[in-house]
């Protein structure tokens, strides 16, 4: 009898795969060899589910927008109206787009890694330029709630400081802390 293999499951288990090397090692690092050891499985397996290593890459940064959005929808917008409760969400939205802890650390990285990668390699341009939309699309909506006036405005602003935060913490050049990083967004918030 046939072994019968669930393929979400499978595709899953090469993408957690994947990830786990870009976070150590880069875009590069996540070649079908490796990805395939990573994963236990053999490359055959591996490019039976992704074309070449650009759809594999995308595959990721895809999973950690998606894991990203489910943690937003944990936090639901308060009535209208209610100003300090509007500001209240969006500091919660913004601590949920920083690495504040190991899995949102993990996921600034691979979005460091692939926007940089974006820059030289265009197959990664549409899944980049689809994070900073919908990235800027939660901002405006949240910021519209608080009454902060010229919301697109202030959601490209916001968008620079949790991108710079992020930088700072996943790499040598700022080395920031979790501390640091909620310190400036409170502060910011309260300037709203």
């Amino acid at each position: 009898m046939p072994i019968r293999v669930d393929a979400d499951a499978r595709r899953r288990h090469i993408v957690d795969s994947a990830l786990r090397l870009v976070v150590a090692g880069g875009v590069a690092a996540a070649t079908f060899r490796r990805v395939a050891a990573e994963a236990r499985l053999n490359i055959g397996s591996v490019r039976h589910y992704f074309t070449d290593h650009e759809a594999l890459v995308v595959a990721v940064a895809t999973e950690v927008g998606d894991r990203m959005g489910r943690r937003l929808t944990r936090h639901p917008a308060p009535a209208a109206g209610n100003r300090p409760a509007a500001k209240r969400h969006l500091l919660r939205v913004l601590e949920e787009l920083v690495p504040l802890d190991d899995e949102r650390h993990r996921e600034a990285v691979i979005l460091v890694e692939v926007i940089a990668a974006a820059r030289i390699n265009p197959a990664f341009e549409p899944v980049v330029r689809q994070m900073g939309a919908d990235l800027r699309r939660v901002l405006v909506d949240t910021l519209t709630a608080t009454g902060t006036p010229a919301p697109e405005h202030q959601a490209a602003h916001l968008a620079a400081l949790i991108s710079g935060l992020s930088l700072d913490a996943v790499t040598p050049h700022g080395a920031i802390d979790g501390a640091t990083i909620r310190a400036v967004l409170e502060q910011h918030v309260a300037t709203l």
